[in-house]
């Protein structure tokens, strides 16, 4: 009999957790604002799979794509999604930021941001939340 209850109970439970009923956990999508305040930008080193078994390069070095670290202030009129440290955070992304606000989405820890092109026009880019204070970069 208890073996039924306890069966009967995690269904319930598992009803419960499927993709179409909301979940508490779920945290949703903020507005933001980021102001960049210094950067450092860092080459990867080289992949792994342009050297052959005797440690010589064969057909030269794979591309490498530079990544940039900045200490960053985030702003949004929700409070609590920019509670800790005054959203005074660490991020990293592929894209060089300059000292003016950008305006963006906070997704968990995923930034996308619009940087604005010399045509009048904005990409989109996505930044990765390293940590929600500043770090040195020096350190990376």
């Amino acid at each position: 009999m208890r073996i039924r209850s306890l069966a009967a109970l995690l269904s319930l439970l598992a009803l419960q957790l499927l993709p179409g009923t909301p979940s508490i956990l779920a945290k949703p999508k903020v507005e933001v604002r980021v102001r960049a305040h210094e950067g450092l930008s860092k080459n990867p080193p080289p992949d792994s799979l342009s050297r052959s078994h005797s440690g010589v390069a064969v057909g030269g070095a794979l591309p490498s794509d530079e990544v940039f670290y900045f200490n960053v202030t985030v702003f949004a009129d929700n409070a609590d999604a920019v509670a800790k440290n005054n959203g005074q955070w660490c991020i990293k992304g592929g894209i060089q930021l300059s000292s003016f606000d950008y305006h963006g989405t906070l997704d968990g820890n995923d930034l996308e941001l619009q940087i604005p092109q010399e045509n009048g026009k904005t990409k989109k880019a996505t930044f990765k939340i390293i940590d929600r204070k500043w770090r040195n970069l020096a350190d990376f």
